[in-house]
């Protein structure tokens, strides 16, 4: 049997790049993190720059392989630095 047997059609449903699920992630990540904290996502191969780049403004962010030979491109790891929703809510910038 095959994957789509088993998972729910949204699960598997990325949009025509495959991205959709890791931009709305990217957009909310801000909201829910605290200042320093960390956002994980597993990527597919080659998708790695691609949601480095949504997470550019604010986030450090980080590309981490996994141990195959050759290695993949596997996890984005972002750090958010800059809060600007909880910038806003208080008036100040740390």
């Amino acid at each position: 049997k095959e994957v789509k047997d088993y998972e729910p059609h949204l699960a598997l449903n990325g949009g025509a790049d495959g991205l959709d699920f890791y931009r709305d992630i990217c957009f909310m990540a801000e909201r829910y993190l605290n200042k320093d904290g960390y956002l994980l996502l597993e990527v597919g191969i080659g998708q790695a720059d691609k949601v480095a780049e949504m997470l550019k403004d604010g986030f450090e962010v980080e590309i981490i392989n996994d141990y195959n030979n050759p290695p993949i491109s596997r996890v984005v790891s972002a750090r958010l630095v800059k809060n600007e929703i909880e910038e806003s809510a208080t008036g100040e910038i740390e």
